[in-house]
């Protein structure tokens, strides 16, 4: 029988890269196809990504090395894509640690299997005991799994490169820095993370004076290697992103549309300890109300709202006008000594009606009342009755108290 061209073989192996990567992967394999049923008359056409022996031979063989530099080098003089050739040789980089990730996960399965439902699953501590991730994992499974990842995304760049410099990780960083130096940096910091979630595992749920002092000396650590890293300029660029007070400044502009010279400015206030009266005489009369605006839970509420359904500013506008009329004529009633309690209930309730059919005009019925749940609840319980208080920008209303019957 004549040999099919592996050149030819590859190509035609390219066209299903799902093949490619299930060989290289190891989660099936290229031969023969299974025996045909002695009793059947028909001829069957082959079935789709069946290959001679032969070529399942030399295609299992290519794409099972041992080494991926020799794999990408072959499959490069065959012509395939670049795009091809990465996928290839990433799955044949991977397929090496799958028996063992599977061997972890199984374990990690069984023991959770065996855990009652109602005890937590192991905890992984992050980003200074803020977040937690529950992953099923020990601490010692987890740690495993990101060496094994750290591994390959290691063997990966050595191999092919670090695809200019661009990865998922590093994606933030490449805005402002070198690719290469974006690189970097992501590496030190998923570094250091690594080594502080080791620190917390082992503490587990019990922390040792000794404990603090080891997560002080790791953020020192990763002080200096970024420090040695960035320049001036760049630290600086990396501070205005990436810091505590950047974090507080961007949290302030999530509803207020300042300017990049308007965040500098506020970002230079907060890092020296300015105030609000500091931060008012900084934008001004004008710009200063916009951004109290914007810092209101309900504002940002509707502007949330806006971003989901696209909807247009006159109509923000139009909905906190709204809630600011409500808003004053809430206080207005509360204020006025002339009423009694069932009055003032009657004319919360004309009030509650009156904003909430302009919200719902404005907004539409559904997006309209899922507002109200979300920012305005005090406009819902206003016509039950109780005490109302008013404060500076919100409102609290306080259940009447339950009847006791003189008793």
């Amino acid at each position: 029988m004549k040999k099919l061209p592996l050149t030819l073989l590859i190509l035609s192996l390219a066209a299903n890269a799902a093949l490619l990567l299930g060989v290289a992967a190891g989660l099936f394999t290229l031969g023969k196809p299974p025996a045909a049923n002695t009793r059947a008359t028909v001829k069957r056409a082959p079935a789709p990504n069946t290959l001679s022996p032969a070529a399942a031979t030399a295609a299992t063989a290519l794409l099972s090395t041992d080494d991926p530099a020799a794999l990408r080098d072959r499959l490069r003089e065959l012509g395939l894509s670049e795009d091809v050739v990465r996928a290839i040789v990433k799955g044949n980089i991977k397929s090496r640690h799958a028996a063992r990730l599977r061997e972890i996960d199984a374990a990690a399965l069984e023991a959770f299997q065996k855990t009652p439902y109602w005890r937590p699953m192991p905890a992984h501590t992050d980003f200074d005991s803020i977040i937690f991730s529950f992953s099923g994992y020990t601490a010692e499974q987890a740690k495993e799994r990101r060496a094994i990842a750290r591994e390959e995304q290691e063997q990966i760049r050595q191999v092919l490169g670090d695809d200019n410099g661009i990865t998922e990780d590093n994606l933030f960083y490449s805005t402002f820095l070198p690719p290469d130096k974006a690189a970097r940096l992501a590496g030190i910091e998923s570094d250091y993370d690594d080594l502080r979630r080791d620190v917390r595992d082992g503490m587990a749920g019990f922390e040792m004076p000794g404990d603090k002092e080891k997560l002080k000396l790791l953020n020192a650590e990763q002080q200096r290697d970024t420090l040695a890293l960035l320049t001036p300029d760049e630290q600086a660029a990396k501070k205005l992103r990436d810091s505590f007070t950047a974090f507080h400044v961007q949290l302030s502009f999530e509803a207020f549309d300042g300017t990049e010279d308007e965040y500098k400015a506020l970002f230079a206030l907060r890092e020296a300890g300015g105030d609000e009266k500091e931060i008012k005489e900084l934008l001004g009369d004008e710009r200063y109300a916009e951004y109290q605006l914007a810092q209101r839970r309900d504002y940002k509420s509707l502007v949330a709202a806006a971003q989901r359904f696209n909807l247009p500013q006159e109509t923000i506008a139009q909905t906190y006008q709204a809630r600011e009329s409500a808003f004053a004529a809430v206080k207005r009633i509360s204020a006025d000594t002339t009423l009694d309690t069932q009055q003032k209930t009657q004319a919360y309730t004309a009030l509650a009606d009156q904003a909430t059919a302009q919200i719902r005009a404005a907004l539409g019925d559904n997006i309209g009342d899922a507002y109200i749940d979300n920012a305005l609840p005090w406009l819902k319980l206003l016509p039950n009755g109780g005490t109302v208080k008013v404060g500076s920008q919100d409102v609290i209303v306080m259940p009447p108290k339950p009847e006791t019957n003189g008793e």
